[in-house]
């Protein structure tokens, strides 16, 4: 099967799916790796054109997680869980069956179901049972009545903390693309495996969200000087996607003395940026990867560097915070350094918010957490050592260092 192959090449240890009839929840839970730790990464709420897609995003993120956790020196292995609604024609789950709570997947074992994991509602083995298609299009009924859509949404949620608490900490979950405190909240209802709950810093005031935004920062100033720029001050620099993430990033860049180039899909957003930061100007967003600048940072989704963009990059540095920017990799990293484009990987610079995580699940405050976010500048440069001393390409330097780390079994591997 399709499935079995793509957790194979990608060193998937578990892949849970999980369905609960009476709210309609889909999901899916990835565990990458746990060498180092529990596996730590945040819930996804995302539309996907197919059921095949959210599982390939959901393993594609979960590896990203290991690396990011690793080269952040955090004693957490890399997972992800997302929540989706499927657009379309129903179609069966790639694996043919539909759980009515889970399915799991562990190809080292050899095992589709895990007799372990009981269901204390039933006193049973969780078992496989036929597609049930009858809540397809549940959501899309509901969407005229908020009140209705929120009561929906918790069950969900509720529902999704059920299934962690039966991985009795295996995977610990927060916020990502999609999902709000609120959400958390719910979760944590159901099971402790969960952080940005209200009240909480990863839930005050966008605190993750600065804290990822800062990493990148100073991987964009760390790029700079490794490229003999000593400061922004009049740097060009085009931030793709103004969310939470892309706006602080721009409020750092702006306070750094930068000449900010914005582009959103949402237009609101970027009237917001061209008013608060003076001398701002816009870009198409499905074009500013082309514009004339120093640096390009990419925050929205991910693949936006493709065999066909890349030959239009006008830029010398590619740092941005959007998780799996290159799409092709390889053909697309080779075309980078031919071209003298110095790319920063993005599970590097993007660790912040993890980072943040991690370190609250720890006890730790906002000071020393913005501290351990500053040390993404010397990861980074350690990156572009290995890259230069090896002749490979950052994004390989990257994976070679956090290897290092995973096959140590030690977040410092000099211990």
């Amino acid at each position: 099967m399709q499935i079995w192959r793509e957790m194979e090449r990608e060193g998937m240890e578990e892949l849970f799916f999980c369905h609960d009839p009476s709210s309609g929840l889909k999901a899916v839970v990835a565990i990458h790796n746990t060498a180092l730790g529990p596996a730590l990464g945040g819930c996804r709420c995302w539309t996907y054109a197919s059921e095949e897609e959210a599982v390939r995003d959901a393993v594609k993120l979960a590896k990203g997680m290991t690396y990011k956790n690793a080269m952040a020196g955090l004693p957490y292995g890399g997972g992800k869980a997302v929540v989706w609604n499927v657009v379309g024609d129903s179609e069966q789950m790639t694996t043919g069956e539909r759980i009515g709570e889970v399915l799991i997947v562990e190809p080292a074992k050899g095992n589709i179901i895990d007799a372990a994991l009981k269901d204390p509602a039933k006193g049973g083995t969780l078992g496989v049972t036929p597609v049930d298609a009858s809540l397809d299009g549940t959501l899309d009924q509901v969407q005229a009545d908020p009140a209705k859509n929120e009561e929906i949404r918790a069950s969900q949620f509720r529902a999704l903390g059920r299934f962690l608490e039966r991985l009795h900490g295996r995977f610990v979950t927060g916020l990502d693309l999609g999902t709000t405190a609120a959400d958390m909240d719910q979760i944590r209802v159901e099971t402790a495996y969960v952080t940005d709950t209200t009240g909480s810093l990863g839930a005050q005031d966008d605190f993750t969200a600065d804290m990822t935004a800062y990493g990148v920062y100073t991987g964009i100033v760390t790029s700079l000087r490794h490229q003999g720029v000593a400061d922004l001050q009049g740097i060009p620099v085009a931030v793709q996607g103004l969310g939470k993430v892309g706006y602080a990033l721009c409020r750092y860049l702006h306070a750094a003395g930068a000449r900010l180039i914005v582009a959103d899909v949402v237009p609101e957003r970027v009237q917001r940026a061209l008013v608060q930061f003076s001398g701002a100007i816009s870009a198409d967003p499905a074009r500013i990867h082309a514009a004339d600048c120093k640096v390009f940072a990419p925050c929205a989704l991910g693949g936006v560097i493709t065999p066909a963009t890349v030959e239009e990059l006008r830029c010398s540095i590619v740092a941005g915070a959007a998780n799996n920017q290159l799409s092709e990799r390889q053909l697309v990293a080779g075309r980078m350094q031919a071209r003298g484009i110095l790319y920063a990987p993005d599970y590097v610079l993007s660790a912040g918010g993890i980072i943040s995580t991690a370190c609250e699940l720890q006890g730790a405050g906002p000071d020393l957490i913005r501290q351990k976010v500053a040390g993404i500048a010397g990861t980074l440069s350690k990156v572009f050592a290995e890259a230069a001393q090896s002749g490979i390409f950052t994004a390989d330097a990257a994976d070679r260092l956090a290897e290092v780390i995973l096959e140590s079994g030690q977040t410092d591997p000099t211990q």
